[in-house]
């Protein structure tokens, strides 16, 4: 198998659409905490799952994938397994970003990591499960332990950051560290398919991954135009809530005077009188 076809650039470009997509995310979640409703922490939470499962792990793998390729060999990809790919990385992440809840809960944590875990790892296997040759493909069981070991310390570092992270350098350091293991996780999965041609078998039916992975990319890069806006935008929002109400410069001007003329009233009325001659 050729991993690299297209050069190791892949591997650059997959980590920082990685880390960009958890650092939208992760932002969104501290956003979440602020919210002053339920229905806005429901809506930031859902951009939170979109931007960390979908930008963050569903991108960088189709990335890594345009440079995997069979020796002598054709690879398609099955329409409705890379469709269920792509859609449930997100869902996944939302699931457990609802079970960890806003406040550290240990238990909740460790329910809501297994979770993610199992769902990310599921669906990235479903992706390479999707794979289609002329012939037939095989996964190392070593390899699919491996998916889901990363996927389970990716999973629970990544709940506890989005629960204890407030600051940006900290946010910062959790996505590079979310991108590294994205990676990791894929390749270590990558690694485990075998690829076996027969000439004499059908044409291997499917799309290529380009058919997949350039309306993706340019929905993804757009999608994250939103969070971007909404995170740079709310505190502006919130402060502007909690500034006191503007008066009327006039009416401010009439009160002041007002309490001047009261204020002369009362220390005219505490003189002592004198007597005329």
């Amino acid at each position: 198998m050729i991993y690299f076809s297209m050069g190791y650039w892949v591997i650059g470009l997959a980590l920082i659409v990685s880390a960009s997509g958890a650092a939208c995310g992760l932002a969104c979640i501290r956003q979440s905490t602020k919210s002053v409703t339920a229905r806005f922490r429901l809506v930031w939470v859902f951009v939170a799952a979109a931007s960390i499962g979908g930008v963050g792990v569903a991108m960088p793998v189709f990335i890594s994938m345009l440079g995997f390729e069979a020796k002598n060999g054709q690879l398609h990809y099955d329409t409705t397994m890379t469709t269920l790919f792509s859609a449930l990385s997100g869902l996944t992440v939302m699931a457990a970003l609802l079970i960890a809840g806003s406040k550290v809960n240990w238990i909740r944590l460790a329910v809501g990591a297994l979770v993610m875990a199992g769902g990310i790892g599921s669906v990235h296997l479903l992706l390479l499960a999707g794979i289609r040759v002329q012939g037939s493909t095989d996964r190392s069981a070593v390899s699919i332990v491996a998916v889901y070991v990363i996927a389970l310390v990716l999973s629970a570092l990544t709940l506890w950051f989005s629960l204890t992270a407030r600051s940006v350098p900290v946010l910062l350091a959790g996505s590079i560290a979310y991108a590294v293991m994205v990676v990791g996780m894929h390749y270590a999965g990558l690694t485990g398919v075998e690829v076996h041609l027969d000439p004499s078998a059908p044409t291997a039916k499917g799309q290529m991954l380009f058919d997949f992975f350039v309306p993706f990319f340019v929905i993804g890069s757009l999608s994250l135009a939103i969070p971007i806006t909404a995170i740079l935008v709310a505190p502006d929002r919130r402060e502007a809530r909690m500034a006191p109400a503007i008066t009327n410069p006039e009416a401010a001007h009439s009160a002041s005077l007002a309490v001047a003329s009261q204020n002369a009233a009362a220390q005219q009325g505490t003189r002592p009188v004198q007597s005329v001659r």
